[in-house]
């Protein structure tokens, strides 16, 4: 059984948010940039548990997505199902509660980021769509 995950692309003037994690025990996940969300819970919709991942990890309240892409993707052993959401905001009043820092960049500058492996195919389909 393969694990859910949610992840916002959040536009802030005609910027893509990024944020970098901190240091992690799988060292390979380390200081890594990542869109912000996380694991669906058990009994969860993927836009409940979204909404819930930015307030926790964030505390930033988003109310409109607009699902762009979702793809399976294994890291070691582990399957995830990725899914994400486009969203913007007018106002970015970012809390960092678990990530190490965070970018505002635009999309041609996504790529020059150390991001997840994961992220790296919808990075692609962002710079496709947008450029």
């Amino acid at each position: 059984m393969s694990l859910e995950v949610v992840a916002a692309i959040i536009f802030f003037e005609n910027k893509i948010l990024a944020t970098q994690r901190k240091f992690h025990k799988n060292i390979a996940f380390s200081y890594k940039f990542e869109f912000p969300g996380g694991k669906v819970k058990k009994y969860e919709d993927k836009i409940t548990a979204l909404k819930r991942e930015l307030l926790e990890e964030l505390n930033l309240k988003l109310s409109e997505f607009k699902h762009f892409t979702s793809y399976n993707y294994t890291y070691d052993k582990d399957e995830i199902k990725l899914h994400f959401f486009l969203s913007n905001v007018k106002e970015l009043n970012i809390n960092l509660r678990v990530h190490e820092s965070y970018k505002l960049v635009t999309i041609e500058q996504l790529s020059k980021l150390d991001w997840l492996a994961a992220d790296y195919k919808v990075i692609k389909k962002l710079q496709r769509k947008y450029l």
